[in-house]
Formats: C-alpha cells, structure tokens, sequence
C-alpha cells in the first residue's frame, strides 16, 4: 500500500535535513506520482531542491544553479506556509544556495505535522 502524503513529506524532510538529498528525492517522488495542484508542486520544488544539492555537493555548480532555478519557479506560486512546510523562509534559501554564497547545510522548517489527513 503507498504511503500518503504527510508520511512521505515528513519522511523526506528528516531525510533532508540529515543531509540524505537523494534518499528525501525518492521519498517525495513517490508522494508527487499520486499528487496534483499545490501538493504537486510543494514535492516537485522539494525534488528540485534536493538535486540541487546533490549537483553542488558534486561540485556540478552550472547544474546545482539548473535545478535550484527550476525549484524556485516551482515554489514561486505556493504560499508561505504550504502544508506546513515554511515556503516563505525557503524560497530566499534557494536563492542563496543557487547563487553559490551559502554554504551552511540546508534545513527545512516543517511547522505543522499532519495538517491534513493523509490520502
């Protein structure tokens, strides 16, 4: 049975957060095959952002500046709290990591755990 949306969401945050980028990718995939509208879009940002990350830890700056460019027209139209997740505190994040000046480890805020029931 496929897991649901928040289980996959908080999953890939901890992933995340514990510097796993490919692992949080695949975790949020599996969420965004089943997703549409605003959810859809959240997860896709996510897997872009964690790309993103994957190319920069490769030393892939062109490709890490791709991908965080292509989260940032993900994440643009959501608002700042999107199913929890702190939108309006990641997008200048994503800024600054695709510009190359940041390099403190990236963590994302998740500020409402199970906002909604899972589907």
């Amino acid at each position: 049975m496929p897991r649901g949306f928040n289980t996959c969401l908080e999953e890939g945050v901890a992933l995340f957060n514990a510097g796993s980028f490919f692992e949080a990718h695949e975790v949020w995939e599996e969420a965004w095959r089943r997703e549409s509208g605003p959810r859809r879009l959240l997860l896709q940002g996510l897997i872009l952002v964690a790309a993103g990350w994957l190319k920069r830890d490769a030393g892939n700056i062109r490709g890490a500046w791709t991908l965080f460019s292509r989260a940032l027209e993900r994440l643009e139209s959501l608002p700042p709290s999107c199913e929890g997740v702190d939108v309006g505190g990641l997008r200048p994040c994503v800024v600054r990591w695709r510009e190359g000046g940041d390099d403190t480890r990236p963590l994302l805020a998740r500020q409402v755990a199970h906002q909604r029931g899972e589907r």
